[in-house]
């Protein structure tokens, strides 16, 4: 369980992208299969941000660029990290669309299947994200909740001019139908 925390706060401190102050409590939802327009890298906590490099703004423009009618905000999904800055695990960085069509190029799209998961709300900067995922973590042990090892950001507002206002939403995907 030290691992699975670890891997979660070390997620969100090298990605040194965000603020975390809770905008609501942590709830337990199922979130219905999405069509995406995506990419996925294989990265390390410690090489995240230059791993990523313009892949995100890419994706959007890709989006753009088909005609694509986005259906939410974009979502980084976290598989197989393990909290150790040198472990490398899958990043895939994925734009909500409402159906598939065009050539995506170097992108695929695919579909996220149902996602059973705990929930919570970041405000804030993205470098704080790690206060938000040590809850969550703290929560799901005293619930006996046990963590698949898939996290997702979903990123609401962004704001790189004032991080103070940036919104993310954290989900923790659960083993077995917790």
């Amino acid at each position: 369980m030290k691992t699975m925390i670890n891997f979660f706060l070390a997620t969100v401190l090298l990605t040194s992208l965000f603020t975390i102050q809770n905008a609501k409590a942590m709830e337990k939802k199922k979130v219905e299969k999405t069509t995406v327009l995506t990419v996925s890298l294989t990265s390390s906590l410690a090489t995240l941000t230059q791993d990523i490099g313009n892949l995100p703004n890419e994706l959007a423009a890709k989006a753009e660029e088909l005609g694509l009618e986005i259906t939410g905000a974009q979502i980084w999904q976290y598989v197989g990290s393990d909290g150790q800055p040198g472990t490398k695990f899958r990043l895939d960085i994925c734009m909500p669309v409402k159906a598939a069509k065009g050539d995506p190029g170097k992108f695929k799209f695919e579909e996220l299947p149902v996602y059973n998961c705990v929930s919570e709300m970041h405000k804030g900067a993205w470098s704080n994200l790690g206060n938000t995922y040590g809850k969550i973590m703290g929560e799901m042990t005293r619930k006996g909740m046990i963590p698949t090892g898939t996290s997702r950001e979903i990123y609401l507002n962004c704001d790189f001019e004032n991080p103070e206002n940036c919104l993310t939403e954290v989900q923790v995907e659960l083993a077995g139908g917790n």
